[in-house]
């Protein structure tokens, strides 16, 4: 189809993530945002959750007051930059306004639409997440689709406070892209081919995006894009990159949790490797005047698809108050590293085991059978389809 329809000549987008502000566990969306300025052109409107907010999904707290703040990053890498209750006009090496939410991904999505840019917001883009998002026991988890989805699913939208009708009654189009953590250190470079990459597979879509076709809508726009990328250097660099349409790969993911004697007050959440430390967290994703070295990222495990990190050793419950707690531990090394005989051709983890970058189109609901599935086991042959009334 023709390039998706704009309000104005260059298309303004909404960015959002799950991983918070530039960060240690937030690496990535500084750079994507400024080369979706820089090469494409794009009006960027950022607004993210003001702190770390991965495997929350498509959830929104609706006991809770929303506050914004807003934030001035600065170059090279965002780390740093003012931050106030009120906007203010820019200063001198300030390029960017972006606005932290004290919500969800999802919330900052909606918010954004209705509350912040109605009418103005062209497409809408979540993440890069620094993990992967492929196979349904990451992809239902995720806050970066659950961002995409929220977006899909805040339709209709007002139009323009010029009184112009709007563009997006039926449909606003949202793409969640993910970087696929393969091996540690993740160096700068390969960061840099995945943003580059990023960037080409959000350009390309927005240009010709696809359809979709089913019995209840009939021929409609593609709602989400679901976009994966492996960091693995020698497979992003340019002419050897390759894409695949995909589909997602139905998988689960068993125990998430494990008994502790840790308590909130000592538990970080972002080092599994050394629990047993007695100071609050100080993972708070804020932006601060945290240094990244150039050669690498020091990434705690930020999402879903993150690498898996030791856990830590078993509580002595001889020196425990006597209260159960747990904390979050999964097993992640059968969910990222399955055996690649047993992936299904042209699923999301088997184009991501190949190394290619895989692009599965979406719809904002719960699946339910295409064929089967209807009534009881007994009644197999029996024809029944969603409508048919219970004998």
């Amino acid at each position: 189809m023709p390039r998706l329809q704009t309000y104005a000549e260059k298309p303004v987008v909404l960015l959002t993530n799950d991983d918070g502000p530039p960060c240690a566990s937030s690496p990535n969306i500084f750079s994507f945002c400024k080369l979706l300025q820089s090469r494409l052109g794009w009006d960027v409107r950022v607004v993210i959750p003001d702190c770390q907010k991965s495997w929350v999904g498509k959830a929104y707290a609706i006991s809770d007051v929303i506050s914004a703040s807003y934030f001035y990053p600065l170059e090279p890498e965002g780390l740093t930059g003012d931050i106030t209750t009120t906007p203010r006009p820019l200063k001198e090496g300030e390029t960017m306004e972006w606005i932290l939410l004290s919500g969800t991904p999802a919330t900052c999505t909606n918010i954004a639409l209705h509350n912040l840019y109605p009418g103005e917001i062209d497409l809408v883009i979540s993440g890069p997440n620094h993990g992967r998002n492929s196979s349904t026991a990451f992809a239902l988890s995720s806050g970066t689709l659950g961002a995409a989805l929220a977006g899909a699913l805040s339709i209709p939208l007002p139009g323009p406070s010029t009184g112009e009708p709007s563009l997006h009654t039926d449909h606003i189009p949202c793409i969640a892209v993910s970087y696929g953590v393969v091996t540690r250190p993740v160096t700068s470079r390969v960061l840099e081919l995945a943003t580059d990459a990023a960037v080409d597979v959000c350009e390309k879509l927005f240009d010709d995006w696809g359809w979709d076709e089913d019995h209840e809508k009939g021929r409609h726009l593609v709602q989400v894009y679901s976009v994966n990328i492996p960091l693995v250097e020698g497979d992003l660099e340019v002419g050897r990159r390759k894409t695949a349409w995909t589909n997602m790969w139905r998988n689960s993911y068993g125990r998430l949790f494990k008994a502790t004697t840790l308590t909130q007050a000592n538990y970080d959440p972002g080092d599994n490797s050394n629990q047993n430390r007695s100071s609050p967290s100080s993972s708070t994703n804020q932006p601060q005047n945290n240094v990244i070295p150039p050669n690498s990222s020091t990434t705690s495990t930020a999402g879903p698809g993150a690498l898996p990190t030791p856990a830590p050793s078993s509580p002595d419950f001889k020196q425990h108050d006597g209260q159960l707690r747990f904390h979050f531990a999964p097993n992640m090394k059968p969910l990222l590293f399955p055996p690649v005989e047993s992936l299904p051709v042209g699923s999301d983890a088997w184009a991501f085991a190949k190394g290619y970058i895989g692009v599965t189109p979406m719809r904002a609901q719960f699946a339910g059978p295409i064929e089967g599935g209807y009534g009881f086991g007994r009644e197999e042959n029996d024809g029944k389809k969603a409508g048919s009334l219970w004998d």
